[in-house]
Protein backbone atom coordinates (compact mmCIF):
# COMPACT_ATOMS: atom_id res chain seq x y z
CA UNK A 1 0.00 0.00 0.00
CA UNK A 2 1.35 3.53 -0.62
CA UNK A 3 0.57 6.31 1.41
CA UNK A 4 -1.46 7.79 -1.55
CA UNK A 5 -3.73 4.90 -0.72
CA UNK A 6 -3.70 5.13 3.27
CA UNK A 7 -4.50 9.00 2.84
CA UNK A 8 -7.38 8.46 0.43
CA UNK A 9 -8.61 5.53 3.42
CA UNK A 10 -8.07 7.86 6.17
CA UNK A 11 -10.18 10.46 4.62
CA UNK A 12 -13.04 8.22 4.89
CA UNK A 13 -13.29 7.32 7.92
CA UNK A 14 -14.27 9.16 11.15
CA UNK A 15 -12.48 9.95 13.85
CA UNK A 16 -13.04 7.65 16.31
CA UNK A 17 -12.03 5.53 13.69
CA UNK A 18 -9.15 6.74 13.49
CA UNK A 19 -8.60 7.13 17.19
CA UNK A 20 -9.52 3.44 16.86
CA UNK A 21 -7.36 2.30 14.21
CA UNK A 22 -4.38 4.27 16.49
CA UNK A 23 -4.80 2.34 19.26
CA UNK A 24 -5.01 -0.85 17.60
CA UNK A 25 -1.51 -0.07 16.29
CA UNK A 26 -0.26 1.01 19.77
CA UNK A 27 -1.16 -2.48 20.50
CA UNK A 28 0.28 -4.45 17.78
CA UNK A 29 3.38 -3.28 17.06
CA UNK A 30 6.36 -2.29 19.33
CA UNK A 31 7.55 0.25 16.78
CA UNK A 32 4.65 1.99 16.96
CA UNK A 33 4.57 1.74 20.57
CA UNK A 34 7.90 3.39 20.66
CA UNK A 35 6.98 6.20 18.10
CA UNK A 36 3.89 7.39 19.42
CA UNK A 37 5.33 7.35 23.27
CA UNK A 38 7.76 9.36 21.64
CA UNK A 39 5.22 11.59 20.29
CA UNK A 40 3.19 11.65 23.21
CA UNK A 41 5.94 12.82 25.33
CA UNK A 42 9.04 13.78 23.86
CA UNK A 43 12.16 12.72 25.82
CA UNK A 44 14.99 13.18 23.41
CA UNK A 45 17.62 12.64 26.45
CA UNK A 46 16.12 9.79 27.33
CA UNK A 47 16.32 7.92 23.94
CA UNK A 48 19.71 9.37 23.23
CA UNK A 49 20.88 7.86 26.71
CA UNK A 50 19.39 4.40 26.03
CA UNK A 51 21.17 4.73 22.03
CA UNK A 52 24.32 5.71 23.54
CA UNK A 53 24.57 2.49 26.02
CA UNK A 54 23.28 0.12 23.50
CA UNK A 55 26.42 1.72 20.96
CA UNK A 56 28.71 1.36 24.24
CA UNK A 57 27.57 -2.55 24.51
CA UNK A 58 27.96 -3.29 20.52
CA UNK A 59 31.13 -1.55 20.50
CA UNK A 60 32.76 -3.52 23.66
CA UNK A 61 32.19 -7.11 21.85
CA UNK A 62 35.22 -8.54 21.64
CA UNK A 63 36.59 -12.17 21.31
CA UNK A 64 40.47 -12.93 21.86
CA UNK A 65 41.32 -9.28 21.49
CA UNK A 66 39.65 -8.65 18.64
CA UNK A 67 36.72 -6.08 18.09
CA UNK A 68 33.74 -8.08 17.11
CA UNK A 69 31.55 -4.58 16.71
CA UNK A 70 28.61 -4.85 13.86
CA UNK A 71 28.61 -2.09 12.16
CA UNK A 72 25.15 -2.63 10.91
CA UNK A 73 23.80 -2.49 14.72
CA UNK A 74 25.15 0.79 15.19
CA UNK A 75 23.73 2.33 12.19
CA UNK A 76 20.41 0.71 13.44
CA UNK A 77 20.11 2.02 16.75
CA UNK A 78 21.06 5.61 14.90
CA UNK A 79 18.22 4.79 11.98
CA UNK A 80 15.91 4.28 15.58
CA UNK A 81 16.65 7.85 17.18
CA UNK A 82 16.66 9.66 13.56
CA UNK A 83 13.10 8.17 12.55
CA UNK A 84 11.92 9.44 15.87
CA UNK A 85 11.85 12.93 13.63
CA UNK A 86 13.64 14.61 16.78
CA UNK A 87 15.68 17.38 14.19
CA UNK A 88 19.42 17.16 12.82
CA UNK A 89 21.12 18.26 16.53
CA UNK A 90 20.13 15.10 17.94
CA UNK A 91 21.16 12.78 15.06
CA UNK A 92 24.25 14.40 14.63
CA UNK A 93 25.44 13.95 18.50
CA UNK A 94 24.26 10.07 18.39
CA UNK A 95 26.31 9.83 14.94
CA UNK A 96 29.23 12.03 16.30
CA UNK A 97 28.94 9.39 19.91
CA UNK A 98 28.69 6.19 17.25
CA UNK A 99 32.63 7.71 15.48
CA UNK A 100 34.07 8.48 19.07
CA UNK A 101 33.11 5.29 20.14
CA UNK A 102 34.96 3.57 16.96
CA UNK A 103 37.79 5.39 17.41
CA UNK A 104 38.53 4.53 21.27
CA UNK A 105 37.65 1.07 20.61
CA UNK A 106 39.87 1.08 17.40
CA UNK A 107 42.95 2.88 19.14
CA UNK A 108 42.84 -0.56 21.35
CA UNK A 109 41.48 -3.54 19.64
CA UNK A 110 41.71 -4.83 16.11
CA UNK A 111 39.02 -4.24 13.75
CA UNK A 112 37.76 -5.79 10.91
CA UNK A 113 38.13 -3.95 7.70
CA UNK A 114 34.89 -3.90 6.43
CA UNK A 115 33.96 -2.54 9.66
CA UNK A 116 36.27 0.11 9.64
CA UNK A 117 34.77 1.04 6.49
CA UNK A 118 31.95 1.27 7.26
CA UNK A 119 32.85 3.35 10.54
CA UNK A 120 34.69 5.72 7.57
CA UNK A 121 31.30 6.02 5.65
CA UNK A 122 29.20 6.79 9.05
CA UNK A 123 32.30 9.75 9.49
CA UNK A 124 31.48 11.48 6.21
CA UNK A 125 27.94 11.09 6.14
CA UNK A 126 28.18 12.92 10.01
CA UNK A 127 29.89 15.19 8.57
CA UNK A 128 27.74 16.04 6.09
CA UNK A 129 24.97 16.08 8.11
CA UNK A 130 25.85 18.43 10.18
CA UNK A 131 27.61 20.82 7.35
CA UNK A 132 23.87 20.31 5.94
CA UNK A 133 22.40 21.42 9.97
CA UNK A 134 25.33 24.15 10.42
CA UNK A 135 26.65 21.96 13.21
CA UNK A 136 30.02 21.45 11.52
CA UNK A 137 31.96 23.77 14.15
CA UNK A 138 30.47 21.16 17.08
CA UNK A 139 30.84 17.84 15.70
CA UNK A 140 34.27 18.42 13.68
CA UNK A 141 35.89 19.60 16.51
CA UNK A 142 34.74 16.43 18.71
CA UNK A 143 35.58 14.25 15.92
CA UNK A 144 38.82 15.31 15.10
CA UNK A 145 39.64 15.33 18.98
CA UNK A 146 38.82 11.23 18.78
CA UNK A 147 40.54 10.49 15.67
CA UNK A 148 43.97 12.48 17.14
CA UNK A 149 43.73 10.55 20.56
CA UNK A 150 43.84 7.13 18.99
CA UNK A 151 46.88 5.33 19.73
CA UNK A 152 49.65 4.62 16.89
CA UNK A 153 52.38 2.69 18.76
CA UNK A 154 55.89 2.19 17.38
CA UNK A 155 55.34 -1.29 16.55
CA UNK A 156 51.77 -1.55 14.91
CA UNK A 157 50.76 0.94 12.59
CA UNK A 158 46.98 1.99 12.74
CA UNK A 159 45.60 2.03 9.74
CA UNK A 160 42.59 2.57 10.93
CA UNK A 161 43.49 6.34 12.60
CA UNK A 162 44.83 6.70 9.08
CA UNK A 163 41.49 5.97 7.14
CA UNK A 164 39.07 8.21 9.43
CA UNK A 165 41.88 10.80 9.38
CA UNK A 166 41.98 10.36 5.09
CA UNK A 167 37.63 10.67 5.83
CA UNK A 168 37.66 13.53 7.39
CA UNK A 169 40.08 15.46 4.84
CA UNK A 170 38.51 14.11 2.33
CA UNK A 171 35.04 15.70 3.37
CA UNK A 172 35.73 18.77 3.95
CA UNK A 173 37.11 19.18 0.61
CA UNK A 174 33.90 18.74 -0.53
CA UNK A 175 32.17 21.00 1.16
Amino acid sequence: MSKTQLKKVLATMTAPQIADLVVELYEARPEAKEYLDFFVKPDIDAKLEKARSAIRKEASRTSRGYSKMRSTRIKRFIKDIASLNPGDEPVCEIMTFAVETAARIGSDTWIKEVTQKAMARLLHDTLVMANHAGLLDIYLERIQSAVADMKSPIYRKNYFKELLADTIALTLDEL
